[in-house]
């Protein structure tokens, strides 16, 4: 069984569980809608964001934040937030419902990223969001986050284009419970930024994205396809 393989059935048992009555899941959705990610990639990515949402199941809860300029200050009214309910009603009209609202909810929101796309990526603060969405969560839920991204941090204080600090205090952090007990997926982007870097490059960021969320206590895998890895998920 190749890496790819491994890491897509890592994915489907994460996502689906094993049992007869899975553990309800609160799943974030980190989609980076700067400029340097291709519209088509964007577009698909949109495309399988909507198709994991017609796998949720009763109990499970959806947020999707997209990756801005400057994470804290652009958030908020940008960030989706969904529940399934909890009480059938019959012939789950309910969820046809459900759905049918967060399909347009997305294609508004797609529609947004791409008119008007982001002209940096503040990856790091969109992570803080994701954390501050765990810890809000009252629920005994299992915590699953994705990523989708080229990873390359384009804040104000750090930018990658020109240094990938492998040594940084906030990447060896231990105090931040809200991501210890989630699995964290890192799906690339096509993105001409990212086709532009060396190789070396590419590869400090990789050690640098996983480094950090080690340092926060979660385990996080790259994947290079991470469209297809988002709707082989949903399969």
């Amino acid at each position: 069984m190749n890496m790819k393989r491994s890491f897509i059935l890592f994915v489907l048992v994460a996502l689906l569980g094993c049992g007869k009555h899975p553990e309800p899941r609160q799943i974030v959705i980190l989609v980076d809608v700067s400029g340097s990610i291709e519209r088509r990639s964007l577009e698909q990515a949109f495309r399988a964001i909507e198709k994991l949402a017609g796998r949720l199941r009763r109990g499970d809860g959806l947020t999707i934040i997209p990756i801005l300029g400057d994470a804290e200050a652009e958030a908020s009214g940008r960030i989706i937030r969904v529940e399934v309910p909890l009480q059938r009603r019959a012939y789950d009209a309910d969820i046809h419902a459900f759905q049918a609202k967060l399909s347009t909810t997305l294609k508004s929101a797609e529609s947004e990223a791409l008119a008007r796309p982001e002209l940096r990526t503040d990856i790091l603060g969109s992570v803080v969001l994701a954390e501050q969405e765990f810890g809000s969560d009252q629920r005994e839920r299992r915590r699953l986050l994705f990523v989708l991204s080229d990873f390359i941090q384009e804040g104000q204080d750090i930018d990658f284009k020109t240094h990938v600090p492998l040594k940084m205090p906030f990447a060896a952090r231990t105090d931040t419970p809200d991501l210890k007990s989630a699995v964290v997926f890192l799906g690339l982007l096509q993105s001409r930024d990212y086709a532009r870097l060396p190789k070396t490059t590419r590869r400090e960021i990789h050690k640098f994205w996983t480094s950090y969320f080690k340092g926060r206590g979660a385990e996080a895998k790259f994947v290079a396809d991470g469209v297809g890895l988002l709707a082989t998920s949903t399969d």
